[in-house]
């Protein structure tokens, strides 16, 4: 399996972000492989006023928003981004830990950041910072279609040397077939922070609406990190962020990680590029008709419990085809 599906343990949170949204928390599912050690120090961990949290679900346009968000908040020097890896000038929140182990350094790189930092973290809600719900720092979700994420994951987790003995639709299977619980975890991470998307600090976006209008998202990036891009930066962005410029980026395709990740867990791997494909619906080209359905009984499953539909979540018009 892959990191982000290594075995889940269950886990309790010191306190649930009750001011944030009402519901029953008692009943919230909630697995983490780091264990609940760490649940308990990223809880007590400190939230600085100017940082920028950057939360999704894995393999859901991560990347292309960090880098999008640290050269807003770094005035657009180019040069700098590509002369570092992103993962080092943005941390994923808790990969020290999983490649290390140990407790006392595992929020190392996270504390050495320059504010305004630009943390990354693929947790839930209310696993996240308990500063993070009194403070209120800007945060940045992005969500993807499943169908698109699902796929993506498989090929990730392959570069990591996991799920080799797995076909990418049984491993695709997995969300219809062995999850029939509702909601699901996937779908409570995103409710919860689509049910924060007009609160003045949260920004909610998906991959299709930066597919559909990468400007568009830049500029109310901007606006919404209280930012200035001038047409020039605008252009440099564009192209810098571009799938094809993205994709021959060695600082963008996490070979640090990569290299620490393999060297840890020392087995084969089949080597894809992070940033792969780059499109809505491409999943069409990967999954059967029967998959596909599959999958989308499992979404629809979850949909109708929450009373929200796909393009809701996607921010998209009603009638797109998806």
């Amino acid at each position: 399996m892959a990191l982000y599906e290594m075995k889940e343990i269950p886990v309790i949170p010191k306190s649930y972000p009750t001011n944030l949204l009402k519901k029953d928390w008692t009943k919230r599912k909630l697995f983490e492989h780091t264990g609940q050690a760490f649940v308990d120090k990223v809880h007590d961990m400190e939230v600085k006023d100017d940082d920028v949290w950057l939360v999704t679900l894995p393999k859901c346009g991560t990347t292309w928003m960090q880098e999008l968000c640290w050269l807003v908040l770094n005035d657009f020097d180019f040069a700098a981004a590509r002369n570092e890896h992103l993962e080092v000038r943005t941390p994923f929140l808790k990969f020290n830990y999983m490649m290390h182990k140990d407790l006392d350094t595992a929020l190392a790189p996270t504390e050495a950041l320059k504010s305004p930092r630009l943390i990354k973290s693929h947790m839930p809600l209310p696993l996240l910072p308990k500063q993070l719900w009194t403070k209120k720092p800007k945060l940045i979700y992005v969500y993807r279609n499943p169908k698109d994420y699902i796929v993506s994951r498989y090929y990730h987790s392959r570069s990591l040397g996991f799920n080799m003995e797995a076909t990418l639709e049984q491993l695709a299977l997995q969300h219809s077939e062995e999850d029939k619980s509702v909601p699901a975890v996937d779908f409570e991470h995103v409710t919860e922070f689509y049910a924060l998307r007009d609160e003045p600090w949260v920004f909610y976006t998906s991959f299709e609406c930066m597919k559909k209008d990468l400007r568009k998202v830049i500029k109310d990036i901007c606006q919404f990190l209280n930012k200035n891009i001038t047409e020039e930066q605008m252009t440099q962005m564009l192209h810098h962020l571009s799938f094809a410029e993205m994709k021959n980026n060695p600082k963008l395709n996490h070979h640090w990680e990569l290299e620490q990740a393999r060297a840890r867990f020392q087995t084969k791997y089949e080597d894809h590029s992070f940033v792969r494909r780059g499109e809505a619906g491409g999943y069409k080209d990967e999954l059967s008709t029967e998959v596909i359905a599959k999958i989308d009984a499992w979404i629809q499953r979850n949909l109708d419990y929450y009373k929200l539909s796909l393009n809701e979540l996607l921010l998209l018009p009603v009638n797109t085809t998806l």
